[in-house]
């Protein structure tokens, strides 16, 4: 007898606000008292939080692993609890239905009482009348959700072209230095001070005229912990922190951007502009952060640092992750034990000549790199390629692919079911004619050798396999990208340790076993 059907249960919600939000509990309470009064076992549960309706099943951060083919095979049947959880959008629904009918899924829609069941059939078996009704009510349910998704949008829209020229905040994480309070007016939401968050903009300023960097001051508040506007946002939310929310940009849009003088702005970057009112003036959503002078010395010194900021890689670091730091102590770093460790940082800097960029690498460490951990990109390029293709080059290139699982219980199960009612019928004297006789043995000779393949057939269960490609790693190499090099480099477990200058360089060769 086969087992249970495996049920996946979930739930979505576009906007989460506080961990009194409590409604993808409540949908996924439904969906699983829904599943067990169906006999099925629950291995699975997805909640998508913040997670719009537009974006597709297979997109979203939670549901997604779910629908990749490894994630698919621990599963049978999936369940919401209404409609508008699952789709707002009819393509994704129908594009959802006919990737579900190919892998043989069941899609259930508790609080609507729809099923799309889309399990193997008898064979010769056609979708009868409740199926295609239940396909048809479950392609309008999400037109219906798509309808009401665009009203939502277009409200939305009017609302905020309407708060657009007022004092007043339409929505979202209020800038650094604020808080979302009551207007008032009465009317609607306006912008406080955050005396806390005030306080941590001076501290950062103090910090900018005594000489600081942008990128010190971002991992001096990465150090102490510090959260940004956003992450307490994040918090509330019931969702952690990022590991290093502050850089440069962050640091210095809060020390530049009008929004920390209290005036309301559109836009982002270089396209954000403050809004006018009737009469032409900047609109102050609160009061300011910094007086007058203070804010014209802030932006006099950020101004100075800006134009001292060396120009960023144009690409992506090679030896992230492969090359390091090999110094063993010096007064920048303080390491008294060991080495540094820290990944080696890619840096261009122009000739004098203004000719082509000089590449080079050295210690990553921040906020201060190992002294006179430094190479040439090219010097440092050639010994992993010498290293990779020397000792690797020879070996077959192979890769990961996914298996997916067979097993035929199922069809079996079926076979011996028709093979039985043969039996029934010959005992039971239906055969009355040659022509029926010849037609019941070619039958049952086609039942009985197809109940014999299916039973020689093992089952298997899905899983990963290594397979060759044909390649060796030296060929490979040749043909890939800068990117695509340093995942071989990865994958080969190759540790290259650069050390100061006038000391030996040399490779990590513990993966070699």
């Amino acid at each position: 007898m086969s087992s249970a059907p495996r049920a996946l249960v979930g739930a979505r919600v576009s906007v989460v606000q506080g961990p009194q939000k409590v409604s993808h509990l409540a949908q996924i309470e439904t969906a699983t008292n829904w599943a067990i009064s169906k006999g099925y076992n629950i291995v699975g549960t997805f909640e998508d939080l913040g997670v719009s309706a537009e974006k597709r099943p297979e997109d979203r951060p939670d549901l997604g692993p779910w629908l990749t083919p490894e994630g698919a095979a621990q599963w049978d049947v999936i369940v919401w609890s209404k409609m508008d959880r699952a789709f707002r959008s009819t393509r994704h629904c129908v594009d959802f239905a006919r990737w579900a009918e190919e892998q043989h899924k069941v899609v259930a829609f508790a609080d609507d009482g729809l099923t799309l069941d889309y399990r193997p059939k008898r064979p010769g078996a056609v979708k009868g009348i409740d199926e295609m009704m239940a396909e048809l009510f479950v392609y309008l349910g999400s037109f219906f959700a798509q309808l009401e998704l665009n009203r939502f949008k277009t409200r939305a829209q009017d609302s905020h072209r309407a708060l657009r020229g007022m004092d007043r905040w339409a929505s979202g994480v209020p800038p650094l230095g604020f808080k979302v309070v009551d207007h008032p007016s009465g009317k609607g939401r306006g912008l406080a001070t955050d005396e806390v968050g005030k306080e941590l903009l001076h501290e950062m300023a103090r910090r900018l005229l005594d000489g600081w960097s942008f990128i010190r001051i971002a991992a001096w508040l990465n150090e102490q912990g510090v959260l940004t506007n956003m992450d307490r946002a994040r918090a509330a939310a019931g969702k952690p922190p990022k590991a290093r929310p502050w850089n440069v940009n962050v640091v210095i849009d809060g020390l530049t951007s009008p929004r920390t003088q209290g005036f309301k702005m559109t836009g982002r970057g270089k396209h954000a502009r403050t809004v006018l009112d009737s009469e032409g003036d900047p609109i102050r959503m609160a009061p300011p952060t910094f007086d007058d002078a203070t804010w014209a010395q802030i932006q006099k010194a950020a101004q100075l640092r800006k134009i001292g900021r060396r120009n960023p890689s144009r690409s992506a670091n090679p030896v992230l992750g492969v090359a390091f730091c090999g110094c063993t102590g010096c007064p920048a770093c303080g390491v008294t034990e060991g080495i540094c460790g820290a990944s080696l940082a890619q840096q261009h800097t122009k000739n004098r000549s203004g000719g082509e960029d000089y590449r080079y690498y050295r210690c990553g460490r921040t906020p201060l790199n190992c002294n006179g951990v430094t190479a040439k990109a090219e010097d440092v390029d050639f010994q992993l390629a010498h290293e990779f293709t020397y000792f690797r080059g020879d070996e077959p290139m192979t890769r990961k692919v996914f298996v997916p699982g067979e097993d035929r219980s199922a069809e079996l199960e079926q076979v011996n079911a028709t093979i039985e009612r043969l039996r029934m019928e010959s005992d039971a004297g239906l055969l009355t004619t040659p022509e029926d006789e010849r037609m019941w043995l070619e039958r049952m000779k086609a039942q009985v050798a197809k109940r014999d393949q299916l039973a020689a057939t093992p089952s298997r269960a899905a899983g990963w396999a290594i397979e060759e490609t044909g390649q060796t790693k030296a060929d490979a190499w040749k043909a890939a990208d800068e990117s695509e090099r340093r995942q071989l480099y990865l994958d080969a477990g190759l540790r290259y340790l650069l050390c100061r200058k006038g000391e030996r360089s040399y490779f990590d060769r513990s993966y070699d076993g």
